[in-house]
């Protein structure tokens, strides 16, 4: 059962690499509630490892992240699968099944968490990939495809379950423009009318976070900021 996310922070929040490499220390911050959030860092540290924590991939070693005020390190399996079925995540170039179909990539979320019909999930994927005009490529495996073609189906996932937060890890490396204008399209969609909440990003793109009218998160090792894009 999908349960809903109404906040999400840190509590002196701290990770660091096996190799001694600090990436955040002692955080404690309310993450903004802004529809998109551009992440950014400076020189590139700490933005896809904000986000794997975020989705629950990976968890700090000292201190807390809160799901509406509960400690995802004291959850269990079940307590975060409630929320895990409101978020998506799309990774940057990697996270399919090399021995599934695009088809069988895309419908796994909703068959594993038996969110609907498998009739609604033959609908729903159908839409989508003929919105991106993938519909020639559904039944092949992503080593036999472009890496477009996986970059977009990675980020198609991220959405199949119609999820009320995503995380989108580089979702401009490797996709061709002319699909860029289908992913705005495909946000807005999510934002209007299918349950999106909140869109979380990463990105080199300034003119992305203004398409997506985003606030910014810039992340340092110790300290979080926003503001809007200008």
């Amino acid at each position: 059962m999908k349960k809903a996310i109404t906040s999400l922070e840190f509590d002196h929040m701290g990770f660091s690499y096996d190799n001694g490499v600090s990436i955040f220390n002692d955080v404690t911050f309310v993450l903004p509630k802004s529809k998109a959030i551009w992440v950014r860092s400076p020189g590139g540290r700490g933005k896809s490892t904000l986000l794997k924590i975020l989705a629950g991939l990976i968890t700090p070693q000292t201190g807390r992240y809160l799901i509406n005020g509960q400690d995802v390190n004291q959850m269990s399996f079940e307590e975060f699968l409630d929320y895990r079925m409101n978020i998506g995540y799309g990774f940057d170039m990697g996270g399919l099944l090399n021995n599934k179909t695009l088809y069988e990539n895309l419908s796994l979320p909703l068959q594993y968490h038996k969110l609907i019909e498998e009739s609604e999930v033959q609908e729903r994927i159908k839409e989508v990939m003929n919105l991106f005009g993938m519909e020639t490529s559904q039944d092949q495996r992503p080593y036999a495809v472009s890496g477009s073609q996986r970059k977009l189906t990675c980020l198609i996932r991220a959405f199949i379950h119609w999820p009320q937060v995503v995380f989108l890890d580089d979702p401009l490396n490797g996709l061709k423009q002319d699909n860029l204008n289908d992913l705005i399209h495909y946000v807005e969609e999510g934002f209007s009318g299918r349950g999106l909440k909140q869109m979380f990003f990463t990105s080199e793109s300034p003119e992305l976070a203004k398409r997506f009218n985003a606030e910014e998160l810039l992340i340092l090792p110790d300290w979080f900021t926003t503001r809007a894009v200008a």
